[in-house]
Parts: structure tokens; C-alpha cells; sequence
């Protein structure tokens, strides 16, 4: 798949034809364990691709397609759409690996667009020492793919609470969702099975047609006594996931200091969340925010992936937005101060939140536990969108900070950004090598 991308290439299974071209990694030499596979495919009969993996020895990547590539349909008339682009992202082990490179086709059958035995080399260097480059450390570190081969979710125990539930603030949570029956079950009852906590929950659904509604109305009817907090849904159209966030929470109550988050309903809460977070609110009345560890998941809930944290940094929250969204809260009087959530945003709207929550002045926090779930799957929002709408709206937020659009080169390179993911790489070798737990 060298020379020229435009050039027909056709790789025959099963008496069926793909099209396609790899411009990223150049050569399969000399690789390090952080691979990145991109270029363009599209079935030779017009067909889209569904999705791409990458396949070795017992590891599957699944990559994003659908990126947008209007050079391949400009020269191939023969390309569906402007959208054949595809990216898959791995972390390899060292040494040799059997790669295969699939497409899914839209007639349910998958098509080979590489087979072929690479090396990858080890590295001896840790991460955490100076040296790693960006690229490197968010690749580890910040991961938005799986890490390390799908294993049994582990959950560490959260301290336990010392505050009287009567004492704690009352938290408000919603829940935008869109088509996502498969998940809503895992997500409604992360928040569902939570205990000794006061809690108001909002499911607000775009309009799924997909059995969404028939789960929610399965968990409104089943209600349990004991549910010492009140549940809520609605489906109705909306223009987005943000404006689905402010539909849910203007359907919310609750006093200054009392508490607010969304999760996403792909995403979920680990046992004990709540009540933790109830009782650090309680017992620090000075903080304003806070957030946790990420761990990442599959499909089917396996751990596949972890992120780990150091403490808050304001200004690298400026440069980027390291925050596991699904693990935040935050107290009203803040929502309420600087105007809840800017629904013309439809990628970065946490980013925007936060950014506005630290100028009004927010104390933000980070402890230093795992608490929730962030799923990785074809088709989440984050994956999707960057190319289309994240890019964008990050230029934007840039231009807000800093009055100018910062250059990737100028956040990749930049000191405290390293310093930060560096520190990240640490807390990690102390958490797996000793069970030590940065503060």
C-alpha cells in the first residue's frame, strides 16, 4: 500500500473487493509501541465502511472511521463520500507482532487491508523520566483507545463515609442519551444502585427509537422504596448532547451548596461514588469542583485502560482538558454563577464549563480515586467528532484563553504540559509497582 494513494488497490476475500491506502505509519520498521494507522478505504462497488480494527496475537483496536478524506473523492470517482478516512490507535508489545488490518463493509462482512509480521521496539526508558515526547505520554497516559488486553473490571474501595447523610449536599445528575440502549441499563443503574446518598436523576433522551424508552420506563415502574431520592425521564428532540444537559437540569432543584454532574449513557458510576462524593463535599465546604482517576472500558465493561491524574493544574487546564468528565461535580451556586452550559458547543462543552468555572474563580480539586467508567466504542461522541467539530471549537476556546489559536506544536512542547504528564506516568509506576496511592 506505498506509491501512489490513488492508485487502484484491491485485496480479494470471499469474492468480495476493498479499495484503500495507508499513509500513516510510512514504514512498518523501527516501530515503537505506540502505533497509529491511518489512510482511506472504501468498498471497490461504492460501499462505506462500517469500521476498521487492528488485530495482534490476542488484541483488537478498534479505529474511528468516517474521517474526512474529499482528496480521495476528488480522484477516485468511484469513493462513496468526502468521509473514507480511517484511523486505528494500539499500544503494541515490544517484540514481533502479527498485525491484520480489517474493514467492515456494509453488508456485514469484513475485508483484510493488511497482513503482515512488524517488530516493535522495547523501550527501557520509563516514561516518567525527561526525554518522553507528548505525543508518547498522552499516548499512555490520556489514552482514548485500549491500553492493555480486556481483563475483569477491578474496583478499589473508596474511603468510607464519615458525614450523616442528612448532612451531606443532595446531588443532581442527567443523563443525555441518543440511541443508546445497549448501554442505559449499565449507566441508570451505576446511579440507581448507589447507597446512602440523596439524589435527584434525569434521563434526558433525544428521541431514541432503539428501546431506550421501554428501559426507562422499566426503571420508572420498578422504582424501589428505598430509592431515598427521586427519578426522572423525558424523551423529546433536541439540538445536541449540551442541549439535552440544560433540558435535564433545568428539570433539577436544590440549595447553593448542593451538588450537580451529567453522565454520559455510555458511561458509568463505580459503587460508592456518590456517597464519597457527598462526604468530601461535606466535610471541605471551601471546594468547588472536584474529580477522579478514569478508568477506561469496552463494550462489555472490561477494563481496558486506566488514567491516572496528578493534582489540579490550572494552567494546564488552560492548555488542555485532561478532566475525566464522567467523574466530576461541582456545586450549584457555581452552575448558577456563570450561566450553566453553553449548548452551541457539541464537542467541547466540559471544557468550556470548567474553563468558566476557574475565571469565576472555582476551587477545583482532583482526588486520588477511580471513580467511574469511561467507555470505549466505534461509535462515541469523542471519537467521532473530533475531526468534524472538536477541532473547531478548540480554537476557539484557545482564541478565548489566550486570544490567538495555539499551534499543536506549542502545546506539545510546552513545560508544564510535560512536567504534568510526566507526573502521571509516576503516579502510575507507584500505584501498579507498590500499591501507593499519590495524594
Amino acid at each position: 500500500m506505498n506509491g501512489d494513494p490513488f492508485q487502484p488497490h484491491a485485496m480479494k476475500q470471499e469474492a468480495a473487493f476493498v479499495r484503500c491506502y495507508i499513509d500513516q505509519p510510512r514504514s512498518w520498521d523501527g516501530l515503537t509501541r505506540c502505533v497509529i494507522v491511518k489512510g482511506w478505504c472504501f468498498g471497490a462497488n461504492g460501499q462505506s465502511i462500517r469500521a476498521v480494527r487492528l488485530r495482534t496475537n490476542d488484541l483488537s483496536f478498534a479505529g474511528v472511521v468516517g474521517l474526512p478524506r474529499p482528496d480521495v473523492k476528488a480522484a477516485l470517482s468511484a469513493a462513496p463520500s468526502d468521509y473514507t478516512g480511517f484511523e486505528v490507535r494500539g499500544v503494541l508489545p515490544s517484540g514481533e507482532n502479527h498485525i491484520v488490518i480489517d474493514a467492515l463493509t456494509s453488508n456485514d462482512s469484513w475485508h483484510s487491508l493488511l497482513d503482515q509480521t512488524v517488530h516493535i521496539k522495547k523501550r527501557w526508558r520509563p516514561l516518567w523520566f525527561p526525554g518522553s515526547s507528548c505525543e508518547e505520554l498522552m499516548f499512555f497516559q490520556m489514552a482514548g483507545h485500549m491500553k492493555y488486553a480486556p481483563r475483569p473490571l477491578r474496583v478499589d474501595r473508596l474511603p468510607r463515609s464519615i458525614s450523616p447523610v442528612s448532612e451531606r449536599p443532595r446531588i443532581s445528575i442527567v443523563t443525555p442519551s441518543f440511541q443508546q440502549a445497549r448501554f442505559l441499563s449499565t449507566t441508570v443503574s451505576s446511579v440507581w444502585d448507589q447507597k446512602n446518598v440523596d439524589c435527584e436523576y434525569v434521563v434526558q433522551d433525544g428521541g431514541s427509537t432503539d428501546g431506550s424508552i421501554e428501559i426507562l420506563r422499566q426503571f420508572a415502574q420498578t422504582n424501589p422504596a428505598d430509592f431515598a431520592r427521586s427519578f426522572a425521564w423525558a424523551s423529546e428532540p433536541d439540538s445536541g448532547q449540551a442541549d439535552a444537559i440544560a433540558r435535564g437540569f433545568a428539570k433539577t432543584s436544590g440549595k447553593p451548596d448542593d451538588l450537580m454532574a451529567w453522565i454520559n449513557s455510555d458511561d458509568f458510576y463505580l459503587p460508592g461514588t456518590l456517597a464519597y462524593v457527598a462526604d468530601f463535599f461535606a466535610r471541605h465546604p471551601n471546594i468547588d469542583v472536584i474529580y477522579g482517576h478514569r478508568i477506561l472500558v469496552d463494550e462489555e465493561g472490561r477494563e481496558i485502560g486506566r488514567w491516572f491524574l496528578p493534582a489540579h493544574d490550572d494552567e494546564v487546564l488552560r492548555l488542555n482538558d485532561f478532566v475525566p468528565q464522567e467523574t466530576l461535580f461541582w456545586r450549584r451556586r457555581l452552575w448558577d454563577k456563570v450561566g450553566g452550559i453553553d449548548a452551541s458547543y457539541k464537542f467541547a462543552m466540559d471544557w468550556d464549563l470548567l474553563l468558566r468555572f476557574q475565571a469565576a474563580g472555582a476551587r477545583i480539586v482532583r482526588v486520588p480515586y477511580f471513580l467511574a467508567c469511561f467507555r470505549i466504542h466505534s461509535a462515541q461522541k469523542t471519537s467521532a467528532q473530533m475531526e468534524f467539530v472538536g477541532k473547531k471549537e478548540i480554537a476557539t476556546l484557545n482564541l478565548r484563553t489566550f486570544g490567538r489559536a495555539l499551534l499543536p506544536t506549542e502545546i506539545e512542547t510546552h513545560p508544564r504540559l510535560l512536567r504534568y504528564l510526566r507526573k502521571s506516568a509516576w503516579i502510575e509506576f507507584l500505584w501498579r509497582r507498590f500499591h501507593i496511592r499519590h495524594p
